[in-house]
């Protein structure tokens, strides 16, 4: 009888090591596809981030080439008050439109200069905002497309390596400009 209980205890501790090594497989796969996923979504984040680097550098370019022609257009465009902008809430806007939600805003003082040889206020925004990475990526270029008198001039983008974490956030830092009269 003794021999027979031991070889029990050696086939239940046999399956049991099997089905141990199985599930620590199966676990390991699924760490596996949760990283390709992020290394996907990083990989989409530094494309969207390159085109959007080009598109501004190439609208430097551009602002140039308007500052010698149409300086009443640019004086339209920037003509829009800063408090109206803020009072509107436009940031609140392309954040819904995005699908995202803004959790810091920083605002910094308002400072004069010149933009395309025009005078005019520029004020520094800081802002948070989380949600999926597609759509972080969709509100950065909202706020350089549809915020007309912004510019993006950096995003640092976060993906936390679990959910648990958190969500992915981006730290966005933008300049509105208006128009100054005189």
């Amino acid at each position: 009888m003794r021999l027979s209980k031991k070889r029990w205890l050696v086939w239940g501790t046999s399956i049991l090591l099997v089905v141990v090594i199985v599930a620590l497989g199966i676990v390991q796969l699924r760490q596996a596809g949760q990283k390709s996923d992020l290394s996907e979504d990083l990989e989409l984040a530094e494309q969207v981030l390159s085109t959007l680097e080009t598109e501004q550098s190439s609208s430097g370019q551009d602002e140039t080439g308007t500052q010698a022609g149409d300086v009443g257009t640019a004086q339209a465009e920037l003509s829009q008050p800063v408090d109206s902008i803020l009072a509107n809430e436009n940031l609140f806007d392309i954040a819904n439109v995005s699908s995202v939600t803004l959790t810091a805003i920083t605002v910094s003082p308002i400072s004069s200069g010149t933009l395309a040889e025009l005078s005019c206020f520029s004020l520094p925004l800081n802002i948070v905002a989380e949600g999926d990475v597609p759509d972080l990526l969709d509100f950065i270029t909202r706020l350089n497309t549809d915020l007309t008198n912004g510019l993006v001039r950096s995003a640092t983008l976060s993906i936390p390596e679990t959910p648990a974490e958190g969500e992915p956030s981006v730290d966005i830092d933008l300049v509105i400009y208006t128009y100054q009269d005189g």
